[in-house]
């Protein structure tokens, strides 16, 4: 399993700033975007890109219908989408797919897309269909990110991942559920049939997410033989 680190400079001189050595153990650098006004998102891009040359990059606009901190038009999230990928071309691009289905036509051509989905409120009912919709997709990574409320939601939660995962082999899926109540499911990937963990730095992207100083030797422990 994977570990994704998030970075979320909120000007070009934080950007400038970071300490790389500090990502040494993350596997994957997701650069949240959406920490930024959206008029300076290709401003500090290059910096972003500079800084992390020769590492797997995640590109992530979470606009605010899905917790994030930006405000977009589908016409704006898209626009910004290709300009990063075209120049700058990330491993990855995180797609919000539920809250932009009418323009993901335009996305068809992309090889590097994260199809996900986030809510922060609760784990609903109909997760199974998020999980069918996405899957038939057929994107690189198929991201789900819940907030449980009760035990069951957790345990339902992993147990749909690990019957899609059984399903769809070839298919990669990053799921998880949010808070301390899910925080076991950042570190059962290899249970539940999920590929990334999201682990946290100076401060988190999203509710129960593991310090990177810590989910390694968690991952280790549980590896060993």
């Amino acid at each position: 399993m994977k570990i994704v680190v998030p970075v979320m400079p909120r000007s070009l001189e934080e950007a400038q700033n970071i300490d790389v050595t500090k990502y040494d153990l993350a596997d994957i650098i997701e650069w949240r975007a959406d920490f930024l006004p959206k008029s300076d998102v290709l401003t500090v891009a290059p910096a972003i890109f500079e800084k992390f040359l020769g590492r797997e990059v995640l590109f992530t606009l979470r606009t605010t219908r899905e917790g994030g901190n930006i405000e977009l038009t589908d016409e704006e999230y898209v626009g910004l989408i290709k300009e990063v990928n075209a120049i700058y071309q990330p491993d990855y691009i995180d797609f919000e797919y539920f809250s932009h289905m009418d323009i993901f036509k335009e996305m068809l051509d992309f090889s590097n897309l994260v199809l996900s989905y986030h809510n922060f409120e609760e784990t609903p009912g109909n997760i199974m269909e998020a999980f069918s919709e996405l899957t038939a997709l057929s994107p690189r990574v198929v991201k789900i990110a819940v907030m449980p409320k009760t035990h069951q939601d957790v345990l339902d939660l992993m147990n749909f991942t690990r019957g899609f995962k059984t399903l769809n082999p070839e298919q990669s899926y990053a799921v998880m559920a949010m808070g301390k109540l899910g925080r076991i499911t950042r570190v059962a990937g290899e249970l539940m049939g999920s590929c990334w963990s999201y682990a946290s730095l100076d401060e988190q992207s999203a509710p129960g997410q593991i310090p990177l100083a810590q989910l390694p030797k968690i991952l280790e422990v549980l590896d060993a033989d």
